[in-house]
């Protein structure tokens, strides 16, 4: 297990920070706690931010389950369930569910730390490009 990826600008700008990367499991985590940068008018987290938290947990596990290659997502589904409030904390997790020499396939959820609701869920596409 790696206990604490490194530090990434764009997941700071989304409040979060990584958890973990268990490389038997395959499993990716880390936190979000969102300010009021994220919020929309109604007081919930824009949905383009939720799905910007799905992609960053997805690449966390692209980069290590995945050999430490350079990717881009190809494409993404993203499922929203219920709306995320203002410094509610929140953790994506995500795994590697296929990838062969081009590409990589990602499942991710986004879910309340408080009570484990999930809030958002995300199926991705990762292309290699090397």
């Amino acid at each position: 297990m790696i206990n604490k990826p490194p530090p990434i600008k764009a997941r700071e700008l989304l409040g979060g920070e990584a958890i973990s990367f268990d490389e038997e499991s395959g499993v990716g985590k880390v936190r979000y706690v969102p300010d009021e940068g994220l919020i929309n008018p109604a007081g919930t987290v824009l949905g383009g931010y939720l799905s910007a938290m799905l992609d960053d947990v997805a690449g966390l596990t692209t980069w290590f389950a995945g050999g430490k290659r350079i990717f881009t997502t190809a494409q993404m589904s993203t499922s929203f369930i219920r709306g995320a409030k203002l410094g509610e904390s929140l953790v994506g997790e995500s795994t590697l569910t296929g990838h062969g020499k081009r590409q990589a396939f990602v499942e991710a959820t986004l879910s309340r730390e408080s009570d484990g609701r999930v809030i958002a869920k995300a199926t991705l596409v990762q292309t290699f490009l090397d």
